[in-house]
């Protein structure tokens, strides 16, 4: 919706003609875009912001915006906005950038400083759920930064293949993200969706419980993907109803 945004198009329409000069595939619609801003004054920046949400309303914006406060880790009071079960065609398609960006600006900007934009992508084979592509958001979700040497991610990845392999899973909603663009290296994302703490508990609490419940793993299944890491954190976030703009609905009250 501002200037990151607007270097989020452009880093998506690179990747795109990369893409396009390659064989022709079916386009990926699991692309997922998060801003992530530091706010001044959290009531003027609200009120923006819902302001800002209604122009996205009234010139019809197909793209759904999700929004979160972080509660914990060195992140903590960081609000997070987001796209997500979307394409790289469709960021190159926003609805009139020029109107949005000044809109953003008009509204929002002057009451938050941006800290980073995001590019993930989806990963779906490995994924229980997929909440943010369903247009279902929990009220809490807990994210996973799964840090990975360069040279791993195959060997991360092909583990990981092996231990989420159906069967039976236990209701634990795990929704996995490769990062495309920014931050720093290799990084994994697991979004664990719940309601409440008790829903931190049925998951398992720690991730190495977390993944063997979720897939019915083995530990020695579990160690293996482990041991293809390099680093792990974990934040949580709450979600936003009265932030968030999922098309077709009217903003939350």
């Amino acid at each position: 919706m501002n200037g990151l945004k607007a270097a989020a198009a452009l880093a998506a329409a690179l990747l795109a003609a990369r893409a396009g000069a390659q064989a022709p595939v079916s386009e990926n619609e699991g692309i997922a875009q998060f801003y992530s801003y530091r706010v001044a004054d959290r009531a003027a920046f609200e009120a923006g912001y819902r302001a800002h949400l209604g122009w996205h309303a009234r010139n019809g914006d197909p793209l759904i915006w999700y929004a979160w406060t972080v509660q914990t880790g060195p992140r903590r009071g960081l609000f997070v906005d987001a796209t997500a079960g979307t394409s790289f065609s469709a960021l190159d398609r926003r609805v009139k950038p020029a109107e949005d960006g000044a809109d953003f600006r008009r509204t929002a900007a002057s009451h938050a400083v941006a800290v980073d934009v995001e590019t993930w992508e989806l990963w779906a084979g490995v994924s229980t759920a997929t909440p943010l592509e369903d247009k279902r958001p929990s009220a809490i979700v807990d994210v996973f930064r799964i840090d990975v040497a360069p040279g791993d991610t195959a060997a991360f990845e092909r583990a990981m293949t092996a231990l989420a392999t159906p069967r039976g899973q236990a209701g634990v909603q795990l929704s996995w993200y490769r990062r495309l663009r920014g931050g720093d290296g290799p990084a994994y994302f697991a979004m664990l969706a719940r309601e409440n703490w008790a829903g931190l508990g049925a998951a398992g609490g720690t991730f190495a419980a977390m993944l063997a419940r979720a897939y019915g793993a083995s530990e020695g299944e579990v160690d293996k993907v482990l041991g293809e890491v390099s680093g792990l954190s974990v934040e949580s976030w709450t979600y936003e109803p009265r932030l968030s703009l999922i098309p077709g609905a009217p903003l939350a009250l």
